[in-house]
């Protein structure tokens, strides 16, 4: 452990001189340090818990450097300046949090399991600034952050890989699910006992997402700029996700792919601009083609194979949906109430890992009531009916604010997909929280959701490329930066 700690050390160090030099590089490392963490825990004798959290320890680094070159410029880089509602939410949120986790000391006497509930709740927020202040950099030095996408998928095929080589019996420590035996997840088909793989990840939950959030990723690197190459590419690559997806058995994943789809497109289709009703066309395109070709592969892959038991599973989405979201979402309610009265039992106490430090007979009465998986119970469980409600109106604010944000969007700068993308995608996994609440648990998890809803808020927006339009016209003397301002104007 305490060469771990030297060799974390000694990463800091480098982390520091390269955001020094480059700012930007920080979501790099952030990302690295993600899908990393997992593959080596699996070697670091007790797998310990701490590991899952180094990527919260680089994002808060990347943060404070953040905070000292961007904290000064008011004027351009400060959220509070652009969306003060936004700010305002967060603030209120924050304490509402911070109440609940004193709660958690008072009931249970531990300091861990409240640290677990900030961290649950709070862990977004700092990242929400660094997507803010990426894309608002992006904008004045004319980078985008298309590499950092492509980045993000390029590590999940190679989670992608590692889910494969698994499946095809490779032994390995390196794709073995982090836990005990009793914490292993299978799963029953009329073949006996099915494992579902991970790879190099931890668990089947957290390999799902990511390759989910990568299929979603690709559809819109697929539309962004249309061809015939690129839609023929990325959609060779969502297929090879997807069937990595069924092999974790995780059929979450593939409901978030589904829904991601069918919001974008809404999304694009009622859009104002004319480049995002065709993306919208590109974006169907893309996805008959992918599924098509997923849903086409070689009887003799499927048929009569290991595979054609997970590719069942996967298929069984569509019939089981509807009543994982009554039943885990909307009806866990009641008996959260029941469980942990009006004000809850306090922040982490049923979120992933408190089980450790006091919370586990609270987690075991609530799983029995049916309340433990469900976003909406585990906020009723933790947080309270003033939670759930201070929950409602901070969405509804950030709901006001992105739908704003996108009916101003400057359709001169950038990808008019873009936007309504990362919207969607916010969406998306808002709706599988209600039905799926353990898998945001994950730091990496919420930072990423944090950076996804920062860079949306610093999407271009008319009014300001306007502004900035009109101070490069109004110069000095002479009628034909007047005649160029009202041309401007009309």
């Amino acid at each position: 452990m305490d060469l771990l700690i030297l060799v974390a050390a000694a990463l800091l160090v480098c982390l520091f001189g390269l955001l020094n030099s480059d700012w930007r590089a920080g979501l790099f490392v952030i990302l690295a340090t993600g899908f990393l963490q997992d593959p080596l825990r699996k070697f670091v004798p007790g797998q310990p818990v701490a590991l899952a959290a180094a990527v919260g320890v680089v994002m808060l680094f990347v943060w404070g450097t953040g905070l000292k070159r961007f904290g000064r410029d008011a004027r351009t880089m400060s959220l509070n300046r652009h969306h003060p509602e936004v700010v305002r939410a967060l603030v209120v949120f924050g304490g509402l949090v911070f109440f609940q986790a004193i709660l958690t000391v008072v009931n249970f006497g531990s300091l861990p399991l409240a640290g677990i509930g900030l961290i649950a709740y709070l862990g977004p927020i700092p990242a929400i600034w660094i997507g803010w202040w990426y894309g608002r950099a992006g904008q004045r030095s004319g980078r985008d952050g298309a590499w950092l996408v492509f980045a993000y998928v390029g590590f999940a095929l190679a989670v992608a890989v590692s889910v494969y080589l698994s499946w095809q019996g490779f032994d390995s420590q390196l794709f073995k699910q982090v836990g005990d035996a009793g914490s292993i997840l299978v799963f029953y088909g009329e073949a006996g006992i099915i494992t579902l793989h991970t790879g190099i990840l931890r668990a089947p939950d957290i390999t799902g997402w990511h390759l989910g959030a990568a299929v979603c990723l690709s559809l819109v690197l697929a539309t962004v700029r249309p061809t015939v190459a690129r839609i023929a590419v990325f959609a060779a690559i969502i297929v090879f996700l997807v069937a990595a997806i069924y092999l974790t058995g995780r059929r979450k994943a593939l409901a978030m792919v589904a829904l991601f789809s069918g919001i974008l497109i809404v999304l694009l289709h009622f859009s104002r601009n004319r480049d995002a009703r065709k993306a919208g066309v590109a974006l169907t395109g893309v996805a008959v083609v992918a599924f098509g070709m997923l849903f086409n592969l070689p009887g003799d892959l499927t048929a009569g194979t290991s595979y054609g038991v997970y590719a069942e599973r996967g298929q069984s989405l569509a019939g089981d949906a509807w009543e994982r979201f009554y039943k885990l979402g909307l009806a866990s309610v009641g008996g959260a109430i029941d469980a942990a009265g009006f004000l809850g039992y306090g922040a982490g106490v049923v979120s992933q890992g408190g089980q450790h430090f006091g919370g586990g007979q609270e987690f075991e009465a609530v799983a029995a009531v049916g309340a433990a998986e469900g976003g909406l119970g585990k906020i009723i469980v933790e947080l309270g009916i003033p939670g759930l409600l201070v929950l409602a109106w901070v969405l509804w604010v950030f709901a006001g604010a992105v739908r704003k944000l996108l009916a101003g969007t400057d359709p001169a700068t950038g990808s008019a997909v873009v936007p309504p993308a990362l919207a969607a995608f916010l969406i998306t996994n808002a709706v599988l929280f209600v039905t799926a609440s353990q898998i945001f648990g994950d730091p990496f998890v919420l930072i990423l959701l944090g950076m996804v809803f920062g860079a949306l808020l610093a999407t271009p927006r008319l009014r300001e490329r306007l502004a900035l339009t009109e101070a490069s016209v109004l110069r000095p003397g002479g009628t034909a930066s007047i005649h160029r301002l009202g041309n401007l104007r009309n």
